[in-house]
């Protein structure tokens, strides 16, 4: 008679089982690395479109510093609907016939562009105080989004380290460049901001500093990134 050799039952479930422990503990880790690539290599790839479209904006309309900015009295109830208007403005004429875009609107007191990559832009100023009690541009915030965000600069649904990134274009400037928020820091100083640093201390929509420091880690999350 010749012998079956084969597997028990027990033997087949134990394998099993020791499969399923396996794959409860890397998969997680697997889908958040790939989580993290995806938004590192989209925050890459929309800031190169927005740096390009301000080239093509520049050789057509002249430097950011020398662009139509708003001074509008800061007591002014309809303030925001008047900046709001503003960023259209702006917008329609600096900045969206150099995108490709397959959606836009009003978001008081922004507006924004749906590029065709996916990602939200949001345009509002940033402003300071005069001393004549008025609001003076100062730079441009373009707030970029992968999950169709078009809130304002800090609102609660911001998370800037997972979801959201800010640049800016300075107003006053007249070396036109795309910058990150925060870029001018070292990573230590990012990483540490007692307001904007990106790290798990900070609320996620306060992490602003979170895009610099992907892009001076060479497009990539760092391990002490706060996911």
């Amino acid at each position: 008679m010749k012998k079956i050799f084969g597997f028990t039952l027990a033997e087949v479930l134990i394998t099993l089982g020791i499969i399923g422990v396996v794959a409860a503990l890397t998969i997680p880790a697997l889908m958040v690395k790939h989580q993290k690539k995806v938004f590192a290599t989209k925050v890459k790839q929309t800031y190169s479109i927005v740096s390009n479209a301000l080239l093509s904006s520049v050789a057509e309309n002249g430097a950011p510093n020398t662009w139509a900015y708003y001074e509008l009295d800061s007591s002014d109830p309809d303030y925001f609907n008047k900046a709001s208007s503003h960023m259209e403005e702006m917008v329609v004429k600096y900045f969206k016939p150099y995108f490709k875009i397959i959606g836009e609107g009003k978001n008081a007191p922004g507006y924004y562009l749906i590029l065709s990559n996916g990602v939200t832009l949001y345009f509002q100023p940033d402003v300071y105080a005069t001393s004549n009690g008025t609001y003076k541009q100062s730079s441009v915030f373009i707030l970029g989004s992968t999950v169709g965000n078009r809130d304002y600069f800090v609102s609660a649904d911001r998370n800037y380290s997972r979801t959201d990134f800010l640049m800016q274009i300075s107003a006053t400037e007249g070396n036109a460049k795309v910058q990150m928020y925060m870029t001018d820091y070292t990573l230590d100083e990012i990483k540490n901001h007692s307001k904007y640093g990106c790290n798990k201390n900070i609320s996620p929509n306060y992490r602003i500093g979170c895009g610099a420091m992907i892009q001076k880690n060479n497009w990539e999350i760092p391990d002490d990134y706060p996911w």
